[in-house]
C-alpha cells in the first residue's frame, strides 16, 4: 500500500463510496465521518445507510432518521469556527417504503403499477419480499444517484458478508424472475412444448393452491406474481444498471476494520469476496486501531522518540527541590508511566503489524486510513469533524 495524501482528493473524485466491513468496527461513524469531510470541502454529500443497527443518526447528532432524506443542520461547527462550504444530506433505508417506490418506477403502466400496489399479497410482501432487501437498497442507491441532486453518495451497508449482498442481489432477483416459483403462477408465458408441459404442471399446482388457501387469495397470489413477472424488463435493465453504477471509475469500495484480530480475519474473507465479484477496494480504513501515546502527536502510532528514565526526567523537571521520600514517590509514579507507555507502544506496534498483513491483500495502491481510539462514543458533529485529522493524514503502512 503506497504512501499517499489522504482521502480527500478522492472525496473531491468520486461520485460514490460504498463502506463495507464487519460488524462493531465504527462503519457508520466512519462513513458520517467521511460524509462530512466531503460537505467541509464543499460537496453536495448523502450518506445513505442500510445497515439495520441504525445508528447514523446518533452519529449526526440528529433525534430520528427515516427513507426520507433529511438536510443535516451543520449550525454547531460554524459556531464553533468550523467552515462547511458544502450541504450534508442523510437517510436510512426503509424496506416497504423502498418498495412502493420501485414499484411505481418500473411498472410499465399505470394499470399494472396500482393492480400491484393495491394487491393483498404485495402489501403482505412488501416489507418482507424474499431476500429483497439488499437488492432494495441498490435501487434506492440507483435512484438517488441518478436525481443528479448530489455530487458524492457514501453508502453504509450493513455488517461483514451481508455487504456482499449488494454486488449479488440484482442478478439474483432477475434469475428469480425468470424460473422458479414464479413461473407456476404465470403459467401462459412463452411458447413450444416445454411451455405447454409446464403449463400443465402449473395448472395442476394452481388447483391445488386454490384448495389449500382458498379460491380468493389464491387469485389475488397469482394476479400479483402475474403482474410482477410483467415488470421483469423493467427489473433487468434497472439491475444492469445497477451493477454498471457499482463498478464504475467514479465509484469507490471502502473497507472499514478495526486491528482486533477477529475483525481483520472477517475483513479479509469480505476483501476476498469483494475481488472474486471483480470489484476493487479504494480505500482501507482501520478504526480505533491503536492508542495515542502524545497529546503532541496523536497520529503517532509507534513514536520513535525514546522516554527518559525516571532519574533524569526528575532532575531535568525539579532539579534538588524535592526531599528523598518525594523523589521515591515521583520515582515510582514515572516508572509505573513509562511501563503503562511502553506496553502501549508494542501493543500499537502489534496492532500495526497485523494491518500490514491484511494490507498486502489489497491493491499496491489502495489508501491505508488509521485512526486512533478516541475517548466516548462519537454522538455529534463535532465528534465527527475530529476524526478530520486522520482522513486526510498521510500514512504509509511499511513504515513506523
Amino acid at each position: 500500500m503506497s504512501e499517499t495524501t489522504g482521502i480527500d482528493e478522492l472525496l473531491m473524485r468520486q461520485r460514490l463510496l460504498v463502506a463495507i466491513g464487519p460488524g462493531g468496527v465504527g462503519k457508520t461513524t466512519v462513513s458520517a465521518a467521511i460524509a462530512l469531510r466531503a460537505a467541509e470541502l464543499g460537496r453536495r454529500t448523502l450518506v445513505l445507510t442500510i445497515d439495520p443497527a441504525k445508528r447514523l443518526a446518533d452519529a449526526l447528532g440528529l433525534t430520528e432518521l427515516e427513507d426520507r432524506i433529511r438536510a443535516v443542520p451543520t449550525d454547531e461547527l460554524r459556531k464553533r469556527g468550523v467552515e462547511v462550504k458544502g450541504e450534508l444530506y442523510a437517510a436510512m433505508f426503509d424496506n416497504a417504503a423502498s418498495m412502493d417506490s420501485l414499484m411505481k418506477r418500473v411498472a410499465p403502466d399505470a394499470e399494472t403499477r396500482d393492480k400491484v400496489l393495491r394487491n393483498r399479497v404485495y402489501r403482505a410482501m412488501a416489507g418482507t419480499l424474499a431476500r429483497s432487501h439488499a437488492y432494495l437498497a441498490m435501487e434506492r442507491l440507483h435512484q438517488v444517484m441518478n436525481s443528479g441532486r448530489y455530487d458524492l453518495v457514501i453508502l453504509d451497508t450493513p455488517p461483514a458478508r451481508n455487504a456482499l449482498d449488494i454486488l449479488d442481489a440484482p442478478s439474483r432477483l432477475a434469475t428469480f424472475l425468470e424460473e422458479g416459483v414464479v413461473k407456476w403462477f404465470v403459467p401462459n408465458k412463452g411458447r413450444g412444448l416445454r411451455a405447454r408441459l409446464m403449463q400443465g404442471s402449473g395448472a395442476a399446482a394452481t388447483k391445488l393452491f386454490e384448495v389449500v388457501v382458498g379460491k380468493e387469495l389464491a387469485s389475488e397470489t397469482i394476479a400479483f406474481f402475474e403482474a410482477f413477472y410483467s415488470m421483469r424488463e423493467g427489473f433487468h435493465t434497472r439491475a444492469s444498471a445497477i451493477q454498471g453504477m457499482l463498478r464504475a471509475r467514479d465509484t469507490s469500495f471502502v473497507l472499514v476494520s478495526s486491528a482486533d484480530a477477529t475483525h481483520l480475519a472477517d475483513a479479509e474473507a469480505l476483501a476476498a469476496g469483494i475481488k472474486a465479484r471483480g470489484v476493487r477496494i479504494d480505500v482501507a480504513v482501520f478504526n480505533r486501531a491503536y492508542e495515542r501515546l502524545t497529546h503532541a502527536d496523536p497520529l503517532a502510532i509507534v513514536s520513535s522518540a525514546g522516554v527518559l528514565d525516571s532519574p533524569t526526567t526528575i532532575r531535568l523537571l525539579f532539579s534538588d527541590e524535592l526531599h528523598r521520600s518525594e523523589r521515591d514517590t515521583m520515582t515510582a509514579l514515572l516508572t509505573s508511566l513509562h511501563m503503562v507507555r511502553t506496553q502501549a507502544a508494542a501493543s500499537n506496534q502489534r496492532a500495526l503489524d497485523s494491518i500490514r498483513k491484511l494490507s498486502q491483500l489489497l491493491p499496491s495502491d489502495a489508501l491505508g486510513l488509521i485512526i486512533a481510539r478516541l475517548d466516548g462514543d462519537i454522538r455529534d458533529l463535532p465528534g465527527l469533524h475530529a476524526l478530520g485529522p486522520y482522513l486526510a493524514a498521510t500514512r504509509s503502512l511499511h513504515t513506523t
